[in-house]
């Protein structure tokens, strides 16, 4: 796994203060930047005036004595002058001189103050802990003096010779600042400034008309609690107004910029890398190589994956804070060279967060969970069941979103970042509150919203909703120990890295969501993808079962799993490998759970065993209920109204690499009730290419009970 723009030195600034503060006395615990008053000056060693925002001299002056929230500190004023005469002054109040690792310096400094210029000087701190909010950005080792040779530092990339020392007043914090009161611990928004002209659901997949946000409507997001905004010039003003975070590609005043805690960059998200590598890279290549087509395993889509992944980081969003730093002709970025941190990757096949997130010690610095299509607890859990043999209740609604997390959450533990959901249009109305909730909960930290593209916008009602919702829990509860949630999960359970929960049709047994890697295939030690997938939920259905909290996570040279009480590892051949308190156990397979007993569903089918191509089949499945309703319904209608069609219907051939489960290849009959308990539901196979078919039908319960039936089919 190889990871870029990783830092060559480490400098030990706390080792080096004199350095910084020449006329200091030693520095103590009480006064860690020396003594009050002390005054250095510094500067730049190798001028480019021509590059006029580039800071020609910084001033440091130790500053008083103080404490904030229990917590003693010194203050330390940091002053720089550009060459075109633009000013920056800011504040610290700190136990220590801050660490490069801006995770550590947050627990460091206790106060952060900034002045650009002649504006006002501005405070930015946590609403709930009251400590200081540093910038996000990724620039953090850069934006203090650091120790880089006798009597020199180095900011922002250049190295800046000490020109003078002196003494003179303590250096205080403004008496007044604007106060910001963050919360980015919920970063919550909406990726485009429009709204729909009509909020009316279209459940056709038509497009709505989208119209301008006016400032009434931004007013309104920031008072219902959504707090990150698509950067628009005009808007500018009106972020810092209002204390919020916002991105986009904005010149905006050098250095200040990066000092800047509610700018976030000119980007916020990786969009999909896994789901790009399948559509321009794996997917073009099966429709042009047969060869591929027949061959593809979960290793090949891997290496894919993993190329366009480095392709991403090197020259896609994280470069491009940097990029358009240097490109800036009125700048000279020296040697200063970072990947932007606050991005984060928005992704649909979340069994690919840790590799996302441990490819870069630095960016992205999150992942958020993309809905992908028709998801929700009774659309999405009842086809696990059916597809990997596992007995999760659909009735639980934290069941469905609780693998969910365990992919983000095992993500962010392994790597020390961090996760959230977004919601879409398509998913359940009925879960989209619930998972939110379930998500504050343990521990997430992104709520993004999609607000465009048909099916998957949310309404801009809904969206102020879905925020309302939040923002009262966030009230209600807001201290959180993210840190504790990150590692709540008690088990790790790893899998064969390129297996996965496929795409749009999360359940329905396509890894990679290509039907070329259907479950019936076999991997490369002679074993069904279904077993290996099957095996993997089994293991999370126990953990559901007996109320434990897990991480899942590719099983990846990078992922070390400590902490946890227990490992569990999924391996290819269908073993699963069970780790405790450094004991390995091999077991033959899954353990399976104490279920839930009692009568699952009966199921039969009435199909033809022969066919002429091309044939319209209507076949007829006759599902009778045990002790629980069967419930099953994957899309709603074109008013938004769910139908219970009970069925899941598949069809495999005629090569191994062939499936289908949906139109034009199956097209969903009617569902007839025929006794009290009893239902016909009827499907019509429209096959077109000669060759042997198998049919695969099946149904679930509530109680997550499920039955299958397979069909041979020969059509001549």
């Amino acid at each position: 796994m190889k990871q870029k723009y990783v830092r060559l030195h480490v400098l030990f600034a706390a080792l080096c203060l004199p350095l910084l503060l020449l006329a200091a006395g030693a520095a103590t615990a009480a006064t860690p930047f020396g003594d009050p008053g002390t005054i250095t000056e510094y500067e730049i060693a190798a001028p480019h005036p021509e590059a006029d925002s580039t800071v020609a001299r910084v001033v440091l002056t130790a500053g008083t004595v103080d404490a904030w929230d229990g917590a003693p500190g010194q203050w330390l004023r940091i002053e720089t002058t550009s060459y075109n005469g633009g000013s920056l002054r800011f504040w610290l109040l700190s136990a220590e001189w801050p660490s490069e690792n801006l995770g550590e310096a947050r627990a460091q400094v206790l106060r952060y103050i900034v002045q650009q210029g002649d504006q006002s000087p501005v405070e930015y701190r946590h609403a709930v802990s009251k400590r200081a909010v540093l910038p996000s950005n990724g620039a953090w080792a850069y934006l203090l003096p650091r120790p880089a040779g006798e009597d020199a530092v180095a900011l922002l990339g250049h190295r800046y010779a000490r020109s003078a020392s002196s003494a003179g007043s303590p250096a205080a914090p403004p008496a007044d600042p604007k106060l910001h009161l963050l919360r980015p611990d919920v970063l919550t928004g909406v990726p485009h400034n429009t709204r729909q002209a009509d909020e009316t659901r279209r459940y056709d997949d038509s497009e709505y008309e989208y119209i301008p946000l006016v400032q009434d409507d931004f007013d309104t997001m920031a008072d219902t609690g959504l707090n990150c905004y698509r950067a628009e010039p005009d808007l500018v003003p009106w972020y810092e107004e209002r204390g919020l975070f916002y991105y986009g590609g904005l010149d905006l005043p050098y250095p200040g910029l990066l000092y800047n805690p509610l700018y976030l960059g000119p980007g916020l998200f990786l969009d999909e890398p896994a789901v790009v590598t399948r559509d321009y890279a794996i997917r073009p290549r099966l429709r042009e190589d047969p060869a591929f087509r027949r061959d593809i395993n979960p290793q090949a889509a891997m290496e894919a994956f993993e190329e366009h992944f480095t392709k991403v980081m090197t020259e896609g969003a994280p470069i491009q804070y940097m990029k358009r730093l240097a490109d800036r002709p009125d700048i000279d970025t020296g040697d200063m060279q970072f990947l932007q941190a606050s991005l984060y990757t928005w992704e649909t096949m979340v069994s690919s967060a840790a590799y996302q997130l441990l490819y870069d010690p630095v960016s992205p610095g999150a992942i958020v969970f993309e809905p992908p299509g028709h998801i929700g607890v009774r659309r999405t859990t009842p086809a696990w069941n059916m597809s990997y043999g596992c007995e999760i209740p659909i009735t639980g609604r934290d069941h469905f979103i609780d693998v969910i997390i365990g992919f983000v959450r095992g993500a962010a533990r392994a790597s020390d970042k961090e996760w959230g959901i977004s919601i879409y249009g398509s998913v359940d109305h009925a879960d989209a509150g619930a998972f939110i909730s379930r998500a504050y909960e343990l521990g997430a930290t992104r709520f993004f919203y999609w607000d465009s593209a048909r099916l998957a916008c949310v309404p801009f009602g809904e969206v102020l909703d879905h925020t309302r919702h939040l923002t009262r829990q966030a009230t209600i509860y807001p201290n959180r120990d993210l840190d504790r949630l990150k590692h709540a999960a008690e088990v790790a359970i790893l899998f064969p890295a390129g297996y996965n929960l496929g795409h749009v049709f999360m359940g329905k047994g396509m890894l990679w969501g290509v039907s070329e890697l259907n479950l019936e295939r076999k991997n490369r030690a002679g074993v069904t993808y279904r077993t290996v997938m099957g095996n993997l939920f089994t293991e999370i259905e126990r953990c559901l079962r007996m109320g434990i909290a897990f991480d899942l996570l590719w099983d990846l040279p990078a992922v070390r799993p400590r902490g946890y009480r227990e490992v569990v590892r999924i391996r290819e051949e269908g073993a699963v490998e069970v780790t405790v308190n450094g004991v390995v156990e091999v077991l033959p397979g899954p353990r399976t759970p104490e279920r839930a007993g009692g009568a699952g569903p009966g199921l039969e089918i009435d199909a033809p065993e022969t066919a002429q191509a091309p044939a319209a089949i209507t076949v007829t499945a006759r599902v009778v209920e045990g002790d629980a309703p069967v419930y099953y319904s994957p899309i709603p209608d074109l008013s938004g109204v769910h139908h219970n069609e009970r069925v899941l219907w598949e069809v495999y051939g005629p090569e191994e690499e062939d499936h289908f489960h949906r139109v034009p290849v199956i097209e969903a009959g009617d569902v007839t009730q025929t006794g009290p308990n009893t239902h016909d539901v009827e499907a019509t196979l429209n096959i077109e290419k000669p060759g042997r078919y198998r049919i695969r039908a099946a149904t679930t319960d509530l109680a997550g009970r499920s039955a299958v039936v397979w069909r041979d089919l020969e059509v001549q």
